[in-house]
């Protein structure tokens, strides 16, 4: 029965979060190819060169926020509002459904972070791909690289072992930010009245805890390695040796706060429904 429930999550929520994600795929060739160009060349593009990236940013940003609240409001309305009534009589357990709306939610989730994360990378190699091309001086930018420095030396791995860790984070990323939503919703069900103002207030609660708590972790590396490095290895050590420490403990701090909040999401997902 699993299955069928994902196969309706999926038709359902590609209505809209399919069209998002191509949207996304079509501003990023876009994009791409106005770099590509001579356009941005002159001083006077200026004056279109800012809007257009303000633009950019802001599609990208709504693209995604339409995303994550997509997903949250699909949660509440279809399981704890008149649809909660006809999905609770189903022939399925309440953790199917939580299941269902876990996996297709977090996939979405991830697929949106993914596209996002390669099209800022894919606008900036097209940028630095043309200026290279034509020959810009960049003798003014002062980057105390070491020229023979490969790319381990400076983002701490090897480049497909970077790309694991980016990879593992956007999945980890992305399994704790759809159960936090899920878990401050199901709080807020617990709350005898004004349950889905409850729900947003647990959720922006939650968030600033995370945060909190993933600005902490970010900073302790950071500090290890400002204490570990002298001025002459700065711009090359710094930004290697807390990548080699951020990423393991992104990693361990984002699993363990997804596994707590799935926890959390079974057991109240397993008390009796009280639907308003």
């Amino acid at each position: 029965m699993l299955k069928k429930l994902l196969k309706y999550e999926w038709k359902d929520t590609s209505r809209l979060l399919l069209p998002i994600n191509l949207a996304i795929i079509v501003l990023t060739i876009l994009g791409c190819s106005m770099l590509s160009t001579s356009i941005f060349d002159s001083e006077a593009s200026i004056f279109f060169a800012v809007p257009l990236l303000i633009l950019y940013i802001l599609s990208i940003l709504t693209f995604s926020s339409v995303t994550i609240i997509y997903i949250y409001v699909r949660f509440y309305k279809n399981l704890y509002t008149a649809e909660g009534y006809l999905m609770h009589t189903l022939p399925v357990t309440p953790m199917q459904l939580f299941h269902s709306k876990l996996i297709v939610g977090c996939s979405w989730f991830g697929l949106n972070s993914l596209l996002t994360t390669l099209s800022f990378m894919a606008l900036g190699f097209a940028a630095g791909f043309h200026q290279a091309s034509t020959n810009i001086n960049v003798d003014t930018i002062n980057i105390n690289l070491d020229p023979s420095a490969s790319f381990a030396d400076i983002f701490g791995y090897p480049l497909p072992t970077f790309l694991l860790w980016m990879l593992a984070l956007l999945i980890l990323s992305a399994f704790s930010s759809i159960l936090m939503e899920y878990v401050s919703i199901l709080l807020g069900q617990q709350m005898e009245r004004n349950k889905l103002a409850a729900s947003v207030a647990f959720y922006f609660g939650i968030y600033v805890v995370i945060q909190i708590i993933t600005s902490v972790a970010m900073m302790v590396p950071e500090f290890i390695t400002l204490s570990n490095t002298t001025d002459e290895e700065f711009t090359t050590n710094f930004l290697s040796e807390t990548l080699r420490m951020a990423f393991p403990m992104m990693s361990i701090i984002y699993l363990a706060v997804g596994i707590a909040f799935y926890i959390i999401c079974r057991v109240l997902m397993n008390r009796k429904v009280n639907l308003d």
